[in-house]
């Protein structure tokens, strides 16, 4: 997947160290976002059918919910729905999939806000951008560092 200059941007201007950990990624994130982030094991049940990851905001805290599978798979569901945050996605209640004026007020009652596009791009656009966005946060992440080559490798041209 080709790096846009949004992602680019972005990911420069989490001032991450040069091998950042998933730790640091989120203490990026929640500086940026303004607030701490809670992060909850998902069912399908509770995210819905087809849905590997939700990104719920409220007043004093955001919760990232994801789907377990395998470890880079569900960190990747993660760096997705971080990638929301970043970007500044807001959209909807379930992104109107159903009815948004019905349930618009809901979670607002209660303090909370779905956050999952902005509401003027269309939702390909905006999954299209945090999936971007994740794939660059994960390059940063699996980055090894340059190692010199040791002297067997050299001699054996390793």
């Amino acid at each position: 997947m080709q790096q846009t200059k949004l992602t680019a941007d972005t990911v420069e201007s989490l001032n991450l160290p040069a091998y950042p950990t998933l730790s640091d990624l989120v203490g990026s994130v929640e500086e940026k976002y303004g607030k701490t982030l809670i992060f909850e094991e998902g069912t399908v049940s509770s995210l819905g059918e087809g849905v590997t990851g939700q990104w719920i905001d409220t007043p004093s805290h955001g919760i990232v919910r994801y789907l377990r599978g395998a470890k880079a798979w569900s960190i990747h569901v993660v760096l997705h729905e971080l990638s929301h945050i970043l970007l500044g996605h807001k959209g909807k209640p379930l992104d109107g999939l159903i009815g948004g004026s019905f349930f618009s007020g809901i979670g607002k009652r209660h303090g909370v806000s779905w956050m999952c596009r902005a509401v003027d791009l269309p939702l390909d656009e905006a999954e299209a951008a945090a999936e971007n966005l994740a794939f660059g946060l994960a390059r940063v992440l699996h980055a090894a560092p340059q190692k010199e080559a040791t002297k067997a490798e050299r001699v054996f041209g390793l």
